[in-house]
């Protein structure tokens, strides 16, 4: 496993996550709170990613789909909501920059969960489109 990785892993398991190395540089944390997670070793940085699935409702309502996103992403803690012109698919982004810290990379895990769970479905007009 990426050496950048090994103290990020620790850390997600201490706070309940099942690890499922995937590569050298990446991995699958699931939780039974927060879902799965891919985490990623990007360049000397840690890139966390989530996805949700959307229903057919975003192929008729693309554009208030996306003004939803732009919404989300004007106010999110440490998320960014991504998704693609054609894609069926909600991507939620968090980069963790610099070396780890025990504190601070779990203040960012705290606020990253935050925004992948209780703040994108307080927004009725983002839960909508998710399947």
């Amino acid at each position: 496993m990426n050496k950048i990785l090994s103290e990020f892993i620790t850390h997600m398991e201490f706070l309940g996550y099942q690890i499922e190395p995937r590569d050298e540089n990446s991995l699958l944390a699931k939780h039974s709170i927060h879902g799965n997670t891919h985490v990623k070793a990007y360049l000397d940085d840690i890139l966390v990613q989530q996805l949700f699935r959307l229903n057919e409702k975003v192929k008729g309502k693309r554009q208030e789909f996306l003004e939803a996103i732009n919404r989300l992403n004007s106010t999110a803690n440490v998320a960014t909501f991504v998704s693609g012109s054609e894609d069926d698919i909600l991507r939620i982004d968090g980069l963790y920059l610099g070396d780890y810290n025990k504190q601070k990379f779990g203040l960012f895990l705290e606020k990253y969960n935050y925004d992948t769970n209780q703040y994108i479905l307080s927004h009725e007009d983002i839960r909508s489109f998710l399947a």
